[in-house]
């Protein structure tokens, strides 16, 4: 994967969703007052914080918080996040629209359910305190309106554009540029986070376990116009998923492959390192997508740690495979009106064959 200079028409493959949830902490900041203190006798505030009251039980304000978190994981599995919203492939982006008005609607439903008894909730709340602090909460309270208007769930979805060349400024081109390396570090948090929920210290796991993996390849596959060298990680998990018995437990080798990739995956720059030198085959063979258990340190579940000494074991055993790569005989034979369209592709047909045998063409990114 090599750092690019991006072409801004690549914003015509992207819709732009920006969501705005808004919650109540169900909270107010405690006062020196209310404690019976005199201010003149404490740190300045610039200095010191008092802390907050909670005004009202954390559990009745939880719905809002478990719906912002899932529209956000939903916008994250098909996007990346750009200019404070999302930036979403346009062939994804009513899939992705249609569930955030599902969740949208549940926002609603739980908003006018926890209004409806704002009043009792605040009594059941206050009720449960020491009766020597209940009047803390009850010089606090604020009106189910003042409420109501904290609460709120909206989406916009737009598409993006460069400026006319009269306007001049690098900022969206940069925010461009940065889309593959924030991309890689998503992918990077999710397998950090698969890793140890799901295999660290496990000698077998079950086939769940794979979802995750397929839903990092369905995330990559959607961006994979943004860097070409997406291509080559979609082929090892394709390759990875393709070895999987299709019943049955996962142990042994088939889970060791894996953590392996993973615990690569969880490392960025690692893995963009990696897609740089691999080749992406039309058929993935395991000897030459990724390095077979008898010439590659394998990296146990039971073992799994998240060091760069792990991660870099598993990159270089990755890097060793020996290419031929000689110009594309179809790369010469294009037509000429062609040629402009060829030069301006973000990947360049090349022949990859495994050293010494004769050359057949591939693609390469």
């Amino acid at each position: 994967m090599q750092d690019q200079t991006f072409n801004v028409d690549t914003l015509e493959q992207l819709v732009f969703v920006n969501v705005q949830i808004s919650c109540w902490s169900g909270k107010k900041t405690l006062t020196p007052e209310d404690l019976g203190l005199d201010r003149d006798t404490l740190p300045p505030e610039t200095l010191v914080s008092l802390g907050d009251k909670q005004l009202i039980h954390p559990d009745t304000l939880r719905a809002f918080t478990s719906i912002r978190s899932a529209a956000r994981r939903h916008c994250l599995a098909v996007g990346t996040r750009f200019l404070g919203g999302y930036a979403v492939p346009a062939q994804k982006a009513q899939g992705l629209l249609d569930r955030l008005t599902t969740l949208g609607q549940r926002y609603q439903q739980a908003k006018t359910a926890f209004l409806a008894t704002y009043d009792q909730k605040l009594a059941d709340w206050t009720a449960q305190q020491p009766s020597q602090w209940q009047k803390l909460i009850q010089d606090a309270l604020v009106p189910a309106t003042y409420v109501g208007g904290r609460l709120q769930f909206q989406v916009q979805v737009a598409r993006v554009s460069a400026p006319p060349p009269a306007v001049q400024h690098p900022g969206l081109h940069q925010a461009l540029a940065g889309l593959g390396d924030q991309i890689l570090e998503e992918i990077a948090q999710e397998a950090k986070d698969v890793l140890e929920t799901s295999f660290q210290g496990k000698t077998e796991v079950t086939r769940r376990a794979l979802s995750p993996l397929s839903a990092l390849r369905d995330k990559l596959d959607g961006l994979a116009f943004i860097e070409g060298g997406f291509r080559a990680v979609i082929g090892e998990i394709d390759r990875l998923l393709a070895s999987i018995p299709a019943k049955g437990i996962l142990t042994g080798r088939v889970l060791d492959d894996l953590v392996q990739f993973l615990a690569l995956a969880a490392q960025p720059h690692g893995l963009k390192t990696w897609a740089a030198a691999a080749p992406v085959w039309v058929n993935p063979h395991p000897a030459w997508a990724w390095p077979s258990a008898e010439s590659s340190p394998r990296i146990g579940a039971s073992a799994l740690t998240f060091s760069e000494e792990a991660a870099e074991a598993a990159l270089r055993s990755a890097s060793a495979v020996d290419v031929a790569i000689v110009p594309s005989a179809n790369a010469a034979s294009l037509p000429e009106d062609d040629a402009e369209a060829t030069a301006q592709r973000p990947t360049s047909a090349v022949d990859v064959a495994p050293l010494p045998e004769p050359a057949t063409e591939h693609w390469f990114f």
